[in-house]
């Protein structure tokens, strides 16, 4: 593996000049991006400099892999220089890449080869079978395909776009049929690197947002929130990351989705923030209006949207949060079920 030194990367200022160009290419998509977080309980993950994560890969060696259809490979068993992680948190690290003159910060993680995976999803029946890691390589050398998801291998997750506390956020870079020659210069980018290990992931949902886990737990904290008729805003609104947010939300119809932890809950709650709370509003402050989550089902059973919060103290907490985050004062929009009408009030 050659070295891949290269200057710290400023991690808290993103470029915005680089993603306004990729969103008016349509290679990430517009709005608010996605994020992954350190203090994330259910699977936590650790963030580290690109030569540390490259330093912690076990090479496994070259070897036949059994992998599904993608756009990368377009057969089942595919012949790679194979590199795994050990260990047991999901690992985050950032690596700009010049791709044909322009320097692309890019996410990049692999799901760890560590027994705590083996119930993961999809099911990874090669781990079941081979718990240990140092017995890999004479497999490989033995003939043995290894049969493992894509995500165990080095891969891109997306376009790195800022750090904001324990939060790292990013954008899906699209590379299928209709921007095949922007992956393709990826792809020549990473092997002109010495990095043509490190490959693309697509993932199996699309680019919308569920948290169908957030619905789920949520469903099991009594009163606080509303799942029986989730919401969304009345007034049309331009979604936009936190950057944006702060800097024109005085000027503009907003909408920011933003993560928050909260004690006792163990899901990183995703925030539908807005400048203002709904269209007869004359007052344009900001405001979070609930919690985004879908219920993770089809067809007529689906359900999903904005879940109104419902307890008193859970949305003044939220609003110390993100006012201590934000820099500025951002209100909660506390619902109140009642015969008649419904009570919406500030806190």
């Amino acid at each position: 593996m050659r070295s891949h030194e290269v200057e710290p990367i400023d991690l808290e200022n993103p470029n915005a000049n680089l993603i306004k160009e990729l969103k008016g290419r349509h290679l990430i998509k517009e709005g608010s991006p996605l994020w992954w977080s350190t203090d994330y309980a259910p699977d936590p993950r650790e963030y580290m400099p690109f030569e540390e994560f490259l330093g912690r890969l076990v090479h496994i060696g070259e070897a036949q892999t059994r992998t599904p259809h993608g756009y990368i490979q377009g057969h089942e068993d595919v012949k790679r220089d194979v590199y795994l992680y050990p260990e047991a948190q999901v690992p985050m690290t950032v690596m700009e890449l010049d791709v044909k003159g322009q320097q692309l910060p890019l996410l990049i993680t692999a799901r760890p080869y560590h027994e705590k995976e083996i119930q993961s999803s999809p099911l990874p029946f090669f781990l079941h079978e081979h718990p240990s890691i140092d017995e890999l390589p004479a497999l490989v050398a033995s003939g043995e395909v290894i049969n493992l998801p894509d995500h165990f291998y080095p891969h891109i997750r997306g376009l790195f776009a800022g750090k904001r506390g324990d939060n790292y956020f990013w954008y899906h870079l699209r590379i299928n049929t209709w921007w095949w020659e922007f992956g393709k210069d990826v792809i020549k980018a990473l092997e002109e690197k010495g990095l043509p290990f490190i490959d693309f992931y697509e993932p199996p949902m699309s680019e919308e947002r569920t948290y169908s886990e957030v619905w789920r737990e949520l469903a099991k904290k009594e009163n606080l929130v509303d799942q029986r008729k989730p919401r969304w805003i009345n007034f049309p609104a331009t979604e936009v990351s936190v950057e944006d947010f702060i800097e024109t939300h005085q000027r503009s119809d907003l909408l920011l989705f933003y993560p928050l932890r909260a004690d006792g809950i163990e899901n990183t709650l995703p925030l539908a923030i807005a400048s203002r709370s709904h269209k007869e509003s004359k007052l344009r402050k900001p405001i979070v209006l609930g919690i985004y989550a879908e219920n993770g089902l089809s067809g007529r059973s689906r359900r999903g949207g904005i879940l109104r919060i419902k307890d008193r103290k859970f949305a003044e907490l939220i609003s110390r949060e993100i006012s201590e985050d934000f820099g500025f004062s951002v209100d909660s929009l506390l619902f109140t079920p009642q015969k008649g009408r419904a009570k919406y009030e500030r806190v």
